[in-house]
């Protein structure tokens, strides 16, 4: 392990943490964390039948309604009761239902990551998740094997066969995938000020992000960012927190990180400026970043993340507000069924 000049580690801090419960699962009410190697759990649902499916029609390149009409309809043929929710309200009613995770069998997220993330954060602890992907790139839905067949995940809905996945918290939100601060943040707050207005509900493509990028790249975000990581400090220009491996277009940027071992991965990039980001770009294409001097990294279960005033964050691609920011695992908070 290669040391910096202030003493601290400049890669991966690989000291072995305690497995145990996470006091941040224990306090948010979540489940506890399961060892490595129990991540698949015995069928779940019993005799409930009833499926909440959150549909998200307006979202990626085209309608979602023909899939969720498709699984519904596998899930009806297979004897279960499944019902769609279109309306995001009305969805978010019915997933605010303490009742829910006790009365009915799972919910079920069609749509991309965006629609997973809402879907995470309005269900209540205990119900089960299933995700038919249908978004611009469904990382979510790739990690776990997510199949994107109907009748495949209505098959695996029947059985109930589960795997217990890590969530992180970021002051009263979840995220499943990763966080950002810096420039991606500031990509993703632009995305979101041009959808507002009458067409905010239309698709989001991946060209849709060419203009923010370059909106970005014109007015780079404030910084520096300071990341304070189980005793592990760390400054730079902007940081990423992972809890699964993949960012957008599929691009490995933290390889090593797990959804199931009860950390985060976090990576600070330390040069600021429109060349640093281009070299570090390039990097990441070619799986060499995390291999460069100025870029710090580790794992841990808690972050606070300060920086100057504006910096902006995000979550899972949604504008989250700015720094300050406190970021903490819930291990094993999640069952998602999977064929």
């Amino acid at each position: 392990m290669r040391v910096g000049g202030d003493g601290e580690p400049r890669h991966r801090d690989r000291s072995p943490a305690p497995r145990a419960r996470s006091s941040s699962a224990g306090a948010a009410g979540w489940w506890p964390f399961r060892a490595r190697g129990a991540g698949i759990t015995a069928p779940v649902g019993g005799g409930r039948r009833r499926i909440a499916i959150a549909a998200n029609p307006y979202g990626g390149a085209e309608s979602h309604r023909r899939p969720a009409e498709a699984l519904a309809a596998a899930l009806a043929r297979r004897g279960l009761l499944p019902h769609v929710f279109w309306e995001r309200s009305e969805r978010r009613r019915a997933l605010a239902d303490p009742d829910l995770g006790r009365s009915w069998r799972c919910a079920v997220a069609v749509g991309g990551d965006g629609t997973v993330a809402d879907v995470i954060n309005e269900m209540p602890p205990g119900l089960p998740l299933a995700v038919l992907p249908a978004g611009n790139e469904n990382l979510f839905a790739r990690a776990l094997g997510s199949p994107d067949d109907p009748e495949t995940l209505a098959a695996a809905i029947l059985t109930g066969r589960t795997r217990r996945i890590d969530l992180g918290r970021a002051g009263r939100r979840l995220f499943s995938l990763m966080v950002g601060i810096g420039f991606d943040a500031e990509v993703a707050h632009r995305v979101a000020r041009r959808r507002r207005g009458p067409g905010s509900f239309r698709p989001v493509s991946r060209w849709r992000y060419l203009l923010p990028i370059l909106g970005a790249l014109r007015r780079l975000p404030p910084g520096p960012v300071e990341v304070r990581a189980d005793g592990v400090r760390a400054r730079g220009a902007h940081c990423l927190v992972f809890n699964l491996p993949s960012y957008a277009c599929a691009l490995p940027v933290a390889a090593d990180a797990r959804p199931d071992d009860g950390l985060l991965d976090w990576i600070v990039l330390e040069r600021p400026g429109r060349l640093a980001l281009a070299r570090y770009s390039l990097a990441v294409l070619r799986s060499a970043h995390l291999g460069r001097p100025d870029v710090r990294h580790g794992r841990a279960r808690h972050l606070r993340i300060v920086g100057g005033p504006l910096v902006p964050v995000q979550l899972d691609g949604d504008p989250a507000g700015f720094t300050p920011v406190e970021i903490e695992v819930l291990a094993a908070a999640l069952a998602v069924i999977v064929p």
